[in-house]
């Protein structure tokens, strides 16, 4: 499963060839704290989180799931937050199949008769 950071990195590449601060700045972050998320130094709180989903496009709960696992001390906690990420990761799924489905369309041609 992905790591928080992981997901900050997604977005920083997203953002293309631009300064490290103005990458920040377009995730609504201060430099300092994008360069300690990096490096494992502070765990993204979920402001972050959210802004990265948003930016990404993906739901916010998948970010601030990863997080939260990552803080976690207790393995209970931990394996709680892994369930949860799968959880919502089949939600996702069986959201998409169910709008793929919903706006497909619907082909009515009559099945040739017997003669």
């Amino acid at each position: 499963m992905k790591l928080s950071t992981d997901y900050l990195q997604e977005a920083l590449e997203k953002l293309g060839d631009m300064a490290e601060g103005k990458k920040a700045e377009a995730l609504k972050m201060h430099r300092n704290s994008v360069n300690s998320y990096k490096r494992g130094e502070r765990i993204m709180d979920d402001y972050a989180c959210i802004v990265v989903a948003e930016y990404l496009g993906i739901d916010p709960l998948e970010i601030i799931a990863a997080a939260n696992m990552e803080r976690e001390k207790s393995q209970a906690r931990k394996d709680f937050w892994q369930d949860f990420r799968k959880k919502i990761t089949q939600l996702v799924v069986g959201g998409l199949v169910i709008t793929t489905m919903a706006f497909s369309p619907v082909t009515t041609e009559k099945a040739p008769q017997g003669v």
